[in-house]
């Protein structure tokens, strides 16, 4: 009797298992479906933060914020020309995170650009 009793419950927690994990797929497809050709992008801006970056970042980034938050599931963090050892911190993190891009304050420029050279083929692919 106990023994029946045990294998139900592993049935009923094998099933809810079963239906949660598909739930969790169709709804990342229909994220990624609608969000596919997004021009959104998540943007940290930070300077001299080297005592509590890492932190942050690895809570945000544990709980699959990121992947949640942005169409693209991408991070990029631009330093504003840290004094300290941010930059080197963020480079670690960004070897370690496939979301995480790091950009330096020389970079800023390029990185916008990259808003018109997408927007420009949005226009161009709508026009065709």
């Amino acid at each position: 009797m106990l023994k029946t009793i045990f294998e139900i419950l592993v049935y009923m927690f094998a099933t809810y298992g079963f239906i949660l994990f598909l739930h969790e797929l169709l709804v990342n497809i229909k994220h990624n479906a609608q969000c596919k050709n997004s021009m959104m992008k998540l943007v940290l801006i930070v300077k001299n933060q080297g005592e509590v970056i890492e932190g942050i970042l690895k809570n945000a980034l544990q709980r699959d914020f990121i992947r949640k938050l942005m169409p693209d599931g991408r991070l990029t963090i631009l330093d504003m020309g840290s004094k300290d050892d941010t930059v080197d911190i963020l480079r670690k993190l960004e070897k370690d995170y496939e979301c995480v891009q790091v950009l330096k304050k020389s970079e800023m420029e390029i990185f916008f650009n990259s808003f018109d050279e997408d927007n420009e083929h949005t226009v161009k692919a709508e026009h065709v």
